[in-house]
């Protein structure tokens, strides 16, 4: 089922929420299975050009997402989560959510809605997806 750009995104937000009790830790888990699930697709390389062009907008909201060359997910997640780590837990899951929503919805533009969706149930899992699609 084709679930909304406004849906997708409320998705994510709640994914996230979790920054409030375990502060940056949820959001590192998304990307980390984002990226297990892409780089079998589209590579480390294509990952990354994806999560810096992701992380480079994002900075132009949040100053204090500083961008950095391109690593490998790892060194950039472990970046990630300190700069999120020094952010109020209600910024960082803003910050968050902005950058896993630019990262899905170039996503979208390049492989489609239906792979985009089948890569994100395969990566977080039915419940997350489902809450999303089935939401009025």
């Amino acid at each position: 089922m084709a679930m909304t750009d406004q849906q997708r995104h409320r998705m994510i937000e709640r994914a996230v929420r979790p920054l409030s009790q375990v502060h940056a830790d949820a959001s590192i888990v998304l990307w980390e299975r984002l990226a297990v699930e892409l780089t079998v697709i589209i590579g480390e390389r294509g990952f990354s050009s994806l999560y810096a062009r992701s992380l480079n907008q994002a900075a132009l909201q949040y100053e204090w997402l500083a961008p950095h060359p391109p690593k490998t997910s790892a060194d950039a997640f472990t970046l990630l989560a300190s700069s999120l780590k020094a952010r109020a837990p209600a910024e960082a899951q803003a910050a968050s959510s902005a950058m896993l929503n630019m990262f899905i919805d170039t996503l979208i533009i390049l492989i489609g809605e239906l792979v985009t969706n089948s890569i994100l149930r395969s990566a977080w899992g039915d419940d997350v997806v489902n809450s999303a699609a089935t939401e009025h």
